[in-house]
């Protein structure tokens, strides 16, 4: 089976989508108090005539406006640092002996359409030294190569266990990583 070849610049696309994910999973969460809250505030002013009751739902929603406005601040700053770190190259390389798939209950506040959920499920990767890698919630993985791009699901179905994989996290942010099968991805030489 022929590999294809992982080069930094691939590596950095992958980290960067990971960390854009991550970010905007941080920042959407104040949205989904900030807009109920509003209209909720709005329509009660409107149909009881009364300011007043429309009052308290003001003041938690300007709550959460300042904490959006000061957290978006902090991401912007982390994304800053993070996209820094991945334009240089800062990332660690280990190959990991695959173990497991499993599906977690997560903690992750986030807007929906119609309601605000507070836990999702998400994927993880385990490896037998300790390691896990949380699936990012994308529909192709590796879209950059020409032979290997799959989904999530495909991505599953074709890691068995024992399989070997790269490992790749960004120094210093070791949530933003990813991973390259080693049977179908070979490294570049300067990645060695």
């Amino acid at each position: 089976m022929k590999k294809e070849t992982v080069t930094l610049s691939n590596i950095q696309e992958d980290l960067a989508l990971v960390a854009r994910l991550q970010i905007s999973n941080e920042s959407d969460s104040r949205l989904g108090f900030i807009i109920p809250l509003t209209i909720l505030a709005i329509l009660g002013g409107i149909f009881l005539k009364s300011f007043w009751i429309s009052l308290p739902f003001l003041a938690v929603a300007a709550y959460h406006a300042v904490r959006f406005v000061s957290e978006y601040r902090e991401h912007k700053a982390k994304m800053q640092i993070i996209s820094g770190g991945i334009e240089r190259g800062d990332v660690s390389i280990s190959v990991e002996r695959f173990s497991h798939v499993a599906a977690e209950t997560v903690i992750e506040p986030r807007k929906t359409p119609t309601k605000t959920k507070i836990t999702s499920t998400a994927t993880f990767f385990y490896f037998e030294a300790g390691r896990r890698w949380r699936v990012p919630k994308v529909d192709k993985h590796y879209r950059w190569s020409k032979e290997y791009y799959v989904s999530t699901r495909g991505l599953e179905n074709v890691s068995l266990e024992g399989d070997e994989f790269f490992y790749v996290s960004l120094q210093g942010n070791f949530d933003i990583s990813y991973i390259y099968p080693c049977k179908n991805f070979a490294l570049d030489a300067t990645l060695k």
